[in-house]
């Protein structure tokens, strides 16, 4: 007889889990590993790979942490998080999406409070698919979107987009790619890598599109707002709901306090869905992580609460170094580079200056060793000829880093 054990099918990680297989690790997290250790061999690079601002946490966070540590609110809280927290969330969510209001308002019932954006959308992926289901990804994507598919058991399908149409997907693909298998369609705006922006117009085609294809009837749409505060064109944010009210009952929307209110380490995102997708969530978050930090959530419900004009000097910075960063770049005679529309990145395409067999991953290595700037490569977002480089750090910094590198491209 056998040995059960000796017959059970091994996969390529030896011990792990075949939920593992095909699932890669954070491209960027291990590029901003190999920086900082060739900065602590003092190397002088200069790094414009951060995914984070570097302004400071409002000073009305920090006091409500002091105050909330004076009251002893350091307990567990309940999964979906303090009441108060997703209350001003809804609210938020709400102004953003009049349109959805004039039918029914978002309630904190409707809320739930995640480790970060990254758990409210990883807690969809899981309430929503099951295996086999198919998951829609507009191209260049932020790339831990199909990973996270995979680890729900979905499959992710991905819809091209092109520079000509500003990363952004037409209704036409849309429609080519809807089918029965389709679960979730996953929109970001403003974007990470692009700092593409759909209009409401352009919000509101493709919604008609959902909403008019057959087999469509079942697609949901996952729409990740994160960086709805960083709006450096003319064009307004737009809420992906506010273009699209009929689709309320089919929407999840994401966002947190990381990009907004430069909270990265405090770990505050938040989903908005039907009330009961996200009673699934709570039971998801409830047997994995539970309630999030307490002193971070009443931190940003004092965030929450700041008046627009806070966050505008922020803006004017973020504009202002986003000019600079394009003027020196646009001194390259054969880079591709797109203003962005919000967002604190400039994704610009290098092929005609990669060598044979080269992929930007490749191509990003060897800028790192031969001009020493860190760059984030595009393949991982899905598009092997492109490079991201962020704006989130101070003018010096760009400059130097812009310069060294499009000396190193014209030498």
């Amino acid at each position: 007889m056998s040995d059960s054990k000796s017959s059970k099918p091994k996969n390529s990680q030896g011990p792990l889990s075949r939920r593992l297989d095909g699932v890669s690790e954070s491209a960027t997290l291990k590029l901003n590993a190999t920086v900082q250790a060739m900065k602590a061999r003092g190397e002088d690079v200069i790094n414009l790979t951060a995914g984070e601002p570097d302004f400071n946490v409002p000073d009305a966070a920090k006091e409500a942490v002091i105050e909330s540590l004076q009251k002893n609110r350091s307990k567990y809280t309940p999964a979906p998080g303090i009441t108060e927290l997703r209350e001003a969330i809804a609210a938020k969510t709400n102004a953003q999406q009049p349109e959805v209001v004039r039918s029914q308002a978002w309630k904190a019932a409707n809320v739930i409070v995640t480790n970060g954006g990254k758990q409210a959308l990883f807690n969809s992926m899981l309430a929503l698919l099951d295996p086999g289901d198919e998951v829609l990804i507009p191209t260049p994507y932020w790339l831990s979107y199909p990973e996270m598919v995979k680890l729900a058991g979905g499959i992710p399908k991905f819809i091209p987009s092109t520079l000509a149409n500003q990363f952004k997907i037409q209704p036409e693909q849309l429609k080519n790619a809807l089918s029965s298998k389709v679960k979730i369609l996953i929109l970001n705006s403003p974007s990470n890598p692009t700092g593409s922006l759909y209009s409401k117009a352009e919000f509101a085609a493709l919604a008609e599109v959902i909403q008019s294809t057959p087999g469509a009837e079942n697609t949901w749409v996952v729409s990740d707002e994160i960086y709805d505060r960083i709006i450096l064109g003319d064009t307004p944010f737009c809420s992906f709901l506010n273009a699209a009210p009929g689709l309320r009952d089919r929407t999840v929307t994401v966002n947190g306090m990381s990009k907004s209110a430069a909270m990265t380490g405090w770990r505050i995102g938040w989903s908005v869905a039907p009330e009961n997708v996200t009673q699934g969530m709570i039971t998801l978050q409830g047997q994995s992580t539970s309630g999030i930090n307490s002193l971070a959530q009443w931190a940003s419900l004092a965030a929450l609460k700041l008046p627009d004009s806070y966050f505008e000097q922020g803006l004017q910075i973020y504009r202002k170094r986003c000019k600079l960063m394009l003027e020196i770049l646009r001194k390259a005679r054969k880079i591709e580079v797109m203003a962005p529309e919000g967002a604190f990145y400039v994704f610009i395409g290098v092929k005609d200056y990669m060598r044979a067999g080269e992929d930007s991953i490749a191509f990003a290595q060897r800028v790192l060793e031969e001009a020493k700037v860190a760059l984030v490569p595009g393949t991982p977002f899905g598009e092997p000829e492109f490079l991201r480089l962020s704006f989130a750090t101070d003018e010096q910094s760009i400059q130097n880093g812009c310069e060294r590198l499009v000396k190193y491209l014209e030498k």
